[in-house]
């Protein structure tokens, strides 16, 4: 049985102009296209800062995510032409293996064709597996947290959240899962080396997400690796992105949402955590992610133990 999901990369044309112009235009000229729009944000800035309490958090959070709105989605605008002007394909294919003949009328509803169903399990579970997470150490030792709540800057936050993380975690998902899986298919004839070497570019993205410290750098590598195996894994199994896409926007509002550190950029998270990392936080931190991908090693055996076979290509 082969990948149907890898094998939508042979619905359009792959030519390394194609998977090069689209790399530059998502991660590196969206970045400068963004600048010119960020430019007229600073007078919005300046008007978020005249709020009261612990406005410059507020405005600060508000220009973070505002940033992180344009940058993605124009890299999400980007991908979506590319797809249709250098790979002629439909976007999709990067989503998951529908076929558009299904679907009667002059106008695809494009939203029919997702699997909102397996979106959502994708929510659910994940949310469970991140309030233990979050939870557990705090209540093995809450003298290490403190209590963040305020009101404006919470309601400030969750809106941002819900604005910004769908788009960039979405994004992401279409990049590193989808495209990224499908082209490195090209070439590399194994799944499972596909999905290893897309999940060990995945965690260099996210090397300096947690600071420049040995420890957290190490930390945030390792857990997005282990993360884009988990969801590489269930977008074989499932034969698209819904479910890790899912996981992946539940993963980033909680991530931004519910603990901050001393003096990092904790955005209004409502804990702070104020003493230093033991081994148990260093562990535990890693430790969901493993069961997470133990439980979908289990529950979807059969369906990878098929797609992660060598792979016999059509054209």
């Amino acid at each position: 049985m082969t990948s149907e999901f890898l094998n939508n990369v042979y619905k359009g044309t792959n030519g390394w102009k194609g998977y090069t112009l689209t790399i530059l235009l998502t991660l590196f000229l969206n970045s400068f296209v963004a600048i010119y729009y960020l430019l007229f944000l600073f007078g919005f800035y300046m008007i978020v800062n005249i709020f009261g309490h612990n406005s410059n958090t507020i405005s600060g959070t508000f220009y973070y995510f505002i940033s992180m709105f344009l940058t993605t989605s124009i890299a999400f605008l980007f991908l979506i032409l590319s797809i249709n002007v250098f790979h002629k394909r439909d976007i999709l294919s990067l989503i998951n293996t529908s076929k558009q003949r299904n679907f009667r009328g002059n106008i695809v509803k494009w939203y029919n064709r997702i699997r909102w169903n397996k979106f959502f399990n994708g929510v659910a579970i994940w949310s469970i597996f991140m309030i233990i997470s979050i939870f557990v150490p705090y209540f093995i030792d809450p003298s290490k947290f403190e209590w963040n709540f305020h009101l404006n800057q919470f309601i400030t936050l969750i809106l941002l959240l819900f604005l910004t993380i769908p788009i960039q975690a979405s994004f992401e998902e279409l990049l590193f899962r989808a495209y990224l899986n499908q082209g490195l298919s090209l070439k590399i004839k194994r799944p499972i080396i596909v999905i290893i070497t897309s999940s060990f570019i995945f965690g260099l993205g996210h090397i300096v997400n947690g600071g420049l410290d040995p420890i957290a750098m190490f930390l945030n590598t390792f857990s997005a690796f282990l993360f884009g195996i988990i969801a590489s894994l269930t977008t074989l199994a499932d034969d698209g992105i819904e479910f890790s896409s899912g996981v992946h926007i539940t993963n980033n509002i909680f991530a931004f949402s519910m603990v901050g550190s001393v003096g990092g950029d904790n955005f209004g998270t409502l804990l702070i955590q104020t003493g230093s990392m033991g081994y148990f936080e260093i562990i535990w931190g890693i430790i969901p992610l493993i069961l997470f991908l133990l439980l979908v090693i289990i529950y979807k055996h059969d369906k990878l133990k098929e797609v992660l076979k060598k792979r016999h290509f059509y054209h």
